[in-house]
């Protein structure tokens, strides 16, 4: 008894897939149906993934660690120019995407692209209504 109650999982386990491959033999159509929106979804969610590596593989990690350290000074002198530091940098950002974006579209018009839109306006001395990020209190 010992040993069927410490290996339950895998019992467990082996049912579950012997009783979904019998399923499967019996309901091809049905399955294919049911499988088919989760593989297109799969599909679509390598391709965003595909865009989101190729970017983080473009990443400078030495400059980005040398701006969270002169963040993190600045904020301790004062916490308010953090966010102007954010505003500007974001907006850097925004700059070099755009750039980044017009030299892809250039160099291979066939391929579309999505679109990331980076906006550093809510950081601008004034803040945007109706978001779910607010001023800290001070």
């Amino acid at each position: 008894m010992g040993y069927f109650v410490r290996n339950i999982h895998v019992f467990v386990f082996a049912l579950v897939s012997i009783l979904s491959a019998v399923w499967v033999a019996n309901n091809p159509h049905r399955t294919v149906r049911l499988i088919r929106p989760l593989v297109e979804d799969a599909v679509e969610l390598q391709d965003l993934a595909q865009g989101a590596y190729d970017e983080v593989r473009q990443v400078s990690w030495n400059r980005a660690a040398g701006e969270v350290v002169t963040l993190y000074v600045s904020t301790l002198r004062m916490p308010t120019m953090l966010f102007e530091r954010l505003a500007d940098r974001i907006g850097d950002v925004e700059r070099q995407m755009k750039r980044r974006q017009r030299v892809d579209a250039a160099s291979d018009p066939d391929m579309p692209r999505p679109a990331l839109v980076v906006s550093g306006t809510q950081f601008k001395g004034r803040w945007q209504t109706g978001t779910s990020i607010r001023p800290p209190k001070t």
